[in-house]
């Protein structure tokens, strides 16, 4: 696989990650006090995934980027 492609990877599940915890944000509004407890939790822990799936996604996408220039630097000078 390609750092492109693995890099997509990475962003879409961030954007899946991003999604579950809206919806769980909205299920606050009527949570029982135990049951916010329990949803902030989960909204914390799956929202330090999504910001660490998006900087991984990011980063190989970036690295692709720059590894493709290099490539075609190098393809120019020879």
């Amino acid at each position: 696989m390609d750092y492109m492609s693995w890099g997509e990877e990475y962003l879409e599940e961030a954007r899946a990650l991003k999604a579950r915890v809206d919806y769980l944000r909205k299920q606050l509004k009527n949570a029982t006090p135990n049951e916010a407890k329990e949803l902030n939790e989960r909204i914390t822990l799956m929202y330090s995934m999504y910001l660490d799936c998006r900087e991984t996604g990011r980063l190989l996408k970036s690295f692709a980027k720059e590894r493709g220039a290099r490539h075609e630097k190098e393809t120019l000078i020879s």
